[in-house]
């Protein structure tokens, strides 16, 4: 039996992030290409109320179905070298630009260097430092965030689609922090390292550190963003840093795509013009001025492994609201 259009398009999504193995990203894309295809040509505007609403019965895809089948067929081609067969469709659903080929068909892994910053050049607004955590450190993390059952996620109903809500929590800085034992270590440790220090002054003007993780399929990345107290609500505050720690069992190579830092504030005028990549590695930290637009490229389907990309997050604030909210977490 033929599948619908839109049943396709979920069996394309559901692939996509339950791959483990360059071999899906054939029947993705084939998924895909007969959902568009065999939909209706009218899909060319955005999503109608109708359509949002499920009110439409014909078996062709909803015009909010239609967009994203069209916009993860173009970050497939995108992703397999093939960004012009890209640039028609992305027009046609209305893009005007996207991130650059080098950031979407990112390096494999038997082609990275290893980081590789101007540490002197105080424009790039990243530091990556590896072998930052020890081993013991990162084991004992990784028996807290791992396993996707583990009581971090379930306890607040963390999903990838549809994301669950925005959860983090405040730790303050200075003495208070023995109470937090493992974490308050943790966060001494970032807040003392020297490279980061020299890189980032203003950290010691911190007052509190903000924590939150993600755990997700090699497939699924995270849009551009900036971080803001109350993710922007009443006007954007932004952290003096933010920083990414990669968990995973110790040297094991981490699915997903590499975390992206652009050159682009809230203030700018133009577009990010340069970006940084950094590449999911065990034991690894990066820290960013906590200003700049950021996000995660989706891992690439020819480099599908099994396995989730865990990561923990610190972002130092020198002011911030601490919000109560009905689940754990501020």
């Amino acid at each position: 039996m033929t599948e619908t259009p839109s049943e396709a398009v979920g069996k394309a999504r559901n692939l996509w992030l339950s791959a483990d193995g360059p071999e899906s990203a054939v029947e993705i894309e084939r998924l895909y290409r007969s959902a568009l295809t065999s939909s209706r040509q009218s899909h060319r505007q955005p999503p109608t109320k109708k359509a949002k609403k499920g009110e439409d019965n014909d078996q062709s895809l909803t015009d909010e179905e239609y967009f994203q089948a069209g916009e993860r067929l173009a970050l497939l081609l995108c992703q397999s070298g093939r960004c012009r067969k890209a640039k028609k469709g992305l027009s046609s659903l209305g893009f005007t630009c996207r991130l650059a080929e080098d950031v979407l068909d990112y390096q494999s892994s038997s082609e990275r260097n290893g980081p590789e910053l101007e540490e002197h050049d105080e424009s790039v607004p990243c530091q990556i430092i590896d072998n930052f955590l020890p081993e013991p450190w990162l084991k004992r993390l990784g028996r807290a965030l791992l396993n996707p059952t583990s009581n971090y996620w379930t306890c607040h109903n963390y999903s990838i689609e549809p994301p669950s809500p925005y959860f983090s929590y405040i730790i303050p800085l200075g003495d208070g922090m023995k109470s937090f034992g493992f974490l308050g270590k943790l966060i001494k440790r970032i807040q003392q390292c020297p490279l980061v220090l020299k890189k980032f002054p203003k950290l010691r003007n911190a007052t509190a550190a903000e924590m939150w993780a993600h755990n997700r399929p090699h497939g699924s990345g995270h849009q551009m963003h900036f971080d803001s107290d109350d993710e922007g609500r009443g006007g954007v505050r932004n952290p003096i840093i933010s920083c990414i720690l990669y968990v995973s069992e110790a040297d094991s190579e981490i699915p997903g795509g590499p975390s992206l830092v652009t050159n682009q504030k809230l203030s700018s005028v133009r577009l990010a013009s340069r970006g940084w990549l950094a590449h999911p590695k065990a034991r690894r930290l990066v820290a960013f001025d906590g200003r700049y637009l950021h996000g995660v490229v989706p891992g690439k389907l020819s480099e599908s492994r099994p396995g989730r990309r865990v990561t923990l997050m610190l972002a130092f604030w020198e002011k911030i609201e601490v919000r109560s909210d009905e689940g754990p977490g501020s």
